[in-house]
């Protein structure tokens, strides 16, 4: 199954199409993105069973990991991108 990954900064730049062929493929690059804007090596975006989309943000930069199932979820980036 495939899956889409979104990231970008709030009110900012940010990009919401990148397809990512596998799961795993996906969390990595989503859990590495959420380590950089946290500045935290620790930090993991997971996908729970069942989950469609998954999200995580702060004040400043936001990160999306949705499922690519054929189901129109909308982009996330339409309501994280707004300035907090």
């Amino acid at each position: 199954m495939k899956y889409v990954i979104e990231f970008g900064k709030h009110g900012g730049a940010h990009t919401d199409n990148i397809v990512v062929p596998t799961r795993l493929l996906a969390e990595r690059l989503a859990s590495s993105l959420v380590q950089v804007f946290q500045n935290n090596v620790h930090a993991s975006m997971v996908m729970g069973p069942g989950a469609t989309r998954n999200t995580w943000s702060n004040d400043t930069h936001f990160v999306a990991l949705s499922l690519l199932d054929g189901v129109d979820r909308g982009p996330a980036s339409a309501t994280l991108w707004r300035s907090k």
